[in-house]
């Protein structure tokens, strides 16, 4: 009988988890803007609630305080062959991405500033996790 551990298929490096998923948060937090404005909101009032969101997201994700980079935790494995972009897509993006939009579509029945206000830490979260692909994948030859 053998250990589930050993069969697993090495992670993705985080810059490439990262590049993979940061689309998906622009989008979603595009649409929950979108959302938000063409609901209740002018355009004017949703995009600075989203700005207030993203800005506070951004500022939380890269003040230093005990974040450490995803490598240092998951060093890859050599030897194994990797998972579907798929796969890793949908394991990248649990649990913060699916919580955020899920509580973005909820939002948007009960309090128009709340969803808007989301859909900036979305837009947030997609915007570092864009940059920190990109200095990755630009510091490595």
């Amino acid at each position: 009988m053998s250990g589930g551990a050993s069969e697993e298929a090495p992670p993705l490096p985080a810059s490439r988890q990262a590049l993979l998923v940061a689309p998906v948060r622009l989008i979603l937090g595009a649409a929950g803007l979108a959302a938000a404005a063409s609901i209740e909101h002018s355009f004017g009032t949703a995009f600075a609630e989203a700005g207030a969101g993203a800005g506070l997201t951004i500022f939380t994700l890269v003040s230093p305080g005990g974040r450490h980079r995803p490598e240092r935790l998951r060093p890859p494995a050599p030897g194994r062959s990797p998972r579907p972009w798929w796969q890793v897509l949908a394991m990248a993006m649990f649990p913060s991405t699916y919580g955020v939009a899920l509580l973005t579509g909820v939002a948007l029945a009960f309090n128009r500033d709340l969803a808007a206000f989301l859909a900036g830490v979305m837009l947030g979260m997609g915007a570092i996790a864009l940059a920190y692909a990109l200095a990755r994948l630009k510091v490595r030859p």
